[in-house]
């Protein structure tokens, strides 16, 4: 009877776990803030800090030695997505990152994103340019690229409950482009776990027919 009941118990509890949110806070102000929280926990994934850890030096030969550092070099030439990210600044920046976002959205993750609920979608941008014309050139661009990776987004999840976007060009020959966004989204773990099942079956059978 009690193996019943621990099998009862581990039943639910996986249940439980496939139904909690994970919820991804991300705030925007020239440079990128993104926090994950599940239930009480929270965890920074960007600014992204890596820590790491202090190694005794060792007596390396010289080829091995040389080895060594073209491969730390060619680590250096490829950083993680979490490091472009915290480098990216500016309204650029966020252009770029909503770009990078919309191409997500239609690539082979569309399966994953499709299950995001936005509960918050936040963004205002000002836009100058070294003079009058430069400005309006400057705001017509970044409209057309916001407005259709933003068309592309809200499209393809499952559901934009809040949105306000707001660009406007600035002529003060004193103001400052600014970029401003605050957005809110979760996704079950059910839909993340089902994924990445999905994925790894596919995996295993294109190995498989090799």
């Amino acid at each position: 009877m009690i193996a019943l009941y621990i099998v009862a118990f581990l039943v639910l509890l996986i249940v439980f776990t496939c139904f909690v949110k994970l919820r991804f806070l991300a705030v925007y102000e020239n440079e990128l803030s993104l926090q994950l929280k599940v239930l009480f926990l929270s965890f920074t994934l960007v600014p992204y800090k890596k820590t790491e850890k202090k190694k005794t030096k060792k007596k390396i030969p010289k080829k091995k030695k040389d080895a060594k550092n073209k491969d730390k070099s060619d680590e250096k030439k490829k950083p993680s997505y979490l490091k472009k990210l915290s480098e990216k600044k500016g309204v650029s920046g966020l252009l770029l990152m909503i770009s990078d976002l919309a191409k997500l959205f239609t690539s082979t993750f569309k399966g994953i994103f499709a299950n995001i609920v936005v509960e918050k979608f936040d963004v205002n941008i000002s836009v100058v340019g070294e003079d009058a014309a430069d400005t309006a050139l400057s705001y017509g661009k970044i409209c057309g690229v916001f407005y259709s990776a933003f068309s592309v987004i809200c499209d393809n999840v499952k559901k934009c409950e809040n949105y306000h976007l707001s660009l406007n060009p600035d002529f003060d020959d004193e103001a400052k482009a600014k970029a401003y966004a605050n957005v809110e989204f979760y996704i079950r773990t059910f839909y993340v776990l089902r994924y990445a099942l999905s994925a790894l079956i596919k995996l295993v059978r294109i190995r498989y027919k090799r």
